[in-house]
């Protein structure tokens, strides 16, 4: 499998090993949300994990479901699937009859957690990551957002551009078009990205691949000063303070502020 540097768009043909030995020496970035075991790379977590518990590309020794195949990064995550998909508690070794029973038991005094619903629909969406997916990808039955609609809501009430990059120059979602034959790399024999030149086995991965977000213009940035990392999705940007990693937020501190960002009655104000 070929992979390459995203950051000098070098191929190696010898595989993942001597992509990351490179970026090791050079100190080129690898990609953060790449597959276990293939070389597609994602914008965040979310869509990596996806396309993993899709393929089984889950690399050893990830967290498994005792009653089904699903995999996930942290036992966390696999607590809350046995939740919702197998009434199953973890923290109790207890499976309930039906979900109505098994959520009145962690509203219980035993357990005092916090889930994050959509405001909307009112499904439950499990972490704020989840509910800006649940958003943008439309998946919301109340509210017909998508990537671009979900910006101009944000963006109408964030004049004073804490979490959204300003619409200099934005004219929305771009689309791009595939000719086959002329993506087709003969050399490599694989389908190649126009614009990135990532590599892809079928044209339908190529597809997928001009669909998403990953050639689209970041539309949010981070509000830590030191930070100001940008992203093209909202759930991107909420993903990346769930993670702690530039210490602006705590995770629980997201949860709870997940609702004001999406909720259209406030205006979006530093927490």
């Amino acid at each position: 499998m070929i992979y390459d540097c995203a950051d000098c768009d070098k191929l190696f043909y010898a595989g993942r090993v001597a992509r990351d030995q490179h970026c090791q020496a050079t100190g080129h970035a690898p990609p953060q949300f790449e597959c276990d075991t293939c070389n597609f790379c994602f914008d965040d977590e979310y869509d990596r994990c996806d396309h993993m518990n899709l393929e089984m590309h889950w690399g050893k020794g990830a967290p498994e479901c005792r009653f089904c195949f699903f995999r996930a990064v942290t036992d966390a995550e696999i607590r809350e699937h046995q939740i919702t998909l197998h009434n199953y508690c973890a923290d109790c070794d207890r499976q309930f009859m039906n979900l109505n029973n098994i959520q009145q038991h962690l509203k219980s005094k035993i357990h005092r957690t916090t889930v994050v619903n959509c405001p909307f629909c009112r499904v439950r969406c499990g972490t704020a990551t989840g509910l800006s997916h649940h958003l943008e990808r439309g998946s919301c039955p109340r509210i017909p957002f998508n990537r671009d609609k979900l910006y101009r809501y944000i963006k109408h009430r964030d004049p004073a551009n804490l979490i959204s990059n300003k619409e200099i120059e934005w004219s929305g979602e771009k689309t791009y078009s595939i000719n086959p034959r002329a993506a087709w790399n003969p050399w490599v024999k694989a389908f190649e990205c126009y614009l990135c030149h990532k590599l892809y086995m079928s044209l339908n991965g190529l597809r997928q691949h001009l669909e998403s977000p990953r050639h689209q213009q970041s539309l949010y940035h981070c509000f830590n000063e030191s930070c100001r990392k940008e992203f093209k999705t909202l759930a991107a940007l909420i993903n990346h303070l769930e993670s702690e990693s530039c210490r602006i937020m705590r995770f629980q501190q997201v949860q709870n502020t997940i609702s004001n960002i999406v909720d259209a009655r406030k205006m979006i104000s530093n927490p």
